[in-house]
């Protein structure tokens, strides 16, 4: 039980970090809603000239799909999950929302598509270098998958082409 001190006036906020996990923050402040990890964004920067155009597609398309998108790292709100609206969580807190026998090589990243419950649906492995599908294809996914309401999970392991 949490007990807080009389003398003491705490925030809201203070309360939710004291008597919730980093998991239960999450399945609170995403309502319910499906949603993308991505283990390494930086994969799927959008560089260059078309890249303010790239995150206002991108930015649509996830509001139009009802979709949120999480980030592991820092939080550096200038990079591209901060700039569509999405979350950064430290890279100790996602351990809590991954299957315990789910695992992946040191040279591997993945999305993981995420229902409503946080219950992981789809992960796709890649390797770290390798090309990567865009997040919008990624968003129509997640919103199939949806749809459909599959009730196991799955992981896809994205192979090389020689």
């Amino acid at each position: 039980m949490l007990q807080l001190s009389v003398n003491r006036d705490f925030s809201a906020e203070v309360i939710q970090a004291i008597a919730f996990s980093p998991a239960e923050r999450l399945r609170r402040a995403l309502a319910g809603r499906w949603s993308l990890l991505f283990s390494h964004p930086e994969d799927f920067a959008a560089h260059g000239f078309e890249a303010d155009r790239w995150l206002s597609c991108l930015s649509e398309e996830l509001e139009r799909l009802d979709l949120a998108v999480i980030g592991v790292g820092g939080h550096d709100r200038r990079g591209w999950i901060g700039q569509v609206g999405g979350r950064l969580m430290p890279a100790s807190e996602v351990d809590d929302l991954l299957p315990a026998d789910w695992r992946v090589g040191a040279r591997e990243h993945f999305v993981t598509i995420f229902d409503g419950a946080l219950r992981a649906r789809r992960t796709i492995v890649y390797a770290a270098g390798s090309a990567v599908p865009s997040p919008i294809e990624l968003a129509q996914t997640a919103a199939g998958l949806r749809a459909r309401s599959w009730p196991a999970s799955s992981v896809c392991r994205v192979l090389q082409r020689a």
